[in-house]
């Protein structure tokens, strides 16, 4: 077996006990979103919505994705964030690239939107003043 870095493995077969194939059928490119306490959850899960069609729509990306984006929510209280969690299904193999690129997408849609909406209330502020 060969890692990300390309170094070999050698596994003997009296060690294997499960075998996991991710190039079988289809894969779920599964994607958590880790928000501060502070951040609006709402306005987060319209945004990664709004990314996911987006994403199924781009021309490159979109062929690689077999069903609409999944919704699960909020999918964990930790410690320091609320966690969102969707999916993809997605071609073989191409589970990775789909989260990377939807990662960077919702990063730059989601800052673009608070920016946004931070302009807003400030205009309100000022027109009230």
């Amino acid at each position: 077996m060969r890692d990300y870095d390309g170094n070999v493995h050698t596994i003997p077969n009296s060690v294997i006990t499960t075998v996991t194939n991710f190039s079988r059928g289809f894969a779920y490119s599964v994607i958590d979103i880790g928000l501060a306490y502070a951040e609006d959850v709402d306005l987060a899960m319209e945004v990664m919505r709004e990314v996911g069609t987006e994403l199924r729509k781009d021309p490159h990306l979109g062929p690689k994705i077999i069903d609409d984006m999944e919704m699960a929510g909020v999918d964990k209280l930790d410690t320091a964030n609320v966690v969102l969690r969707c999916r993809f299904k997605v071609l073989p193999l191409q589970q990775w690239d789909i989260r990377r690129e939807y990662l960077l997408r919702f990063k730059k849609a989601y800052d673009l939107r608070k920016a946004e909406i931070a302009a807003e209330k400030e205009a309100a502020q000022e027109k009230a003043a």
